[in-house]
């Protein structure tokens, strides 16, 4: 049992971790896509996380889109709501 050689084991290099991101709104998603393009380019991401970057982000700019339009409409309901309580006799 003497012939046991023992190789050792390379640890693997661990990534530093990210911070988390928030985005709150369309330049936040501005922001998110241009640091993505460049980690992409400097070849710290693959191109598959970019791609599911960009799939989000699209998605969370058609979510702040929604809301904007959700709260016109309610302040427009309210303003149609005055004009026609005031109306009435």
């Amino acid at each position: 049992m003497s012939n046991i050689v023992r190789i050792p084991v390379k640890a693997e290099e661990s990534k530093p971790k990210k911070r988390n991101v928030y985005v709150q709104s369309a330049s936040d998603v501005k922001r998110l896509l241009n640091n993505t393009i460049n980690e992409l380019r400097n070849g710290e991401i693959d191109s598959k996380s970019a791609n599911s970057i960009g799939y989000l982000a699209n998605i969370l700019l058609k979510v702040f889109e929604t809301e904007e339009v959700i709260q016109k409409v309610k302040a427009l309901e309210e303003k149609f709501t005055l004009i026609t309580d005031h109306s009435r006799p």
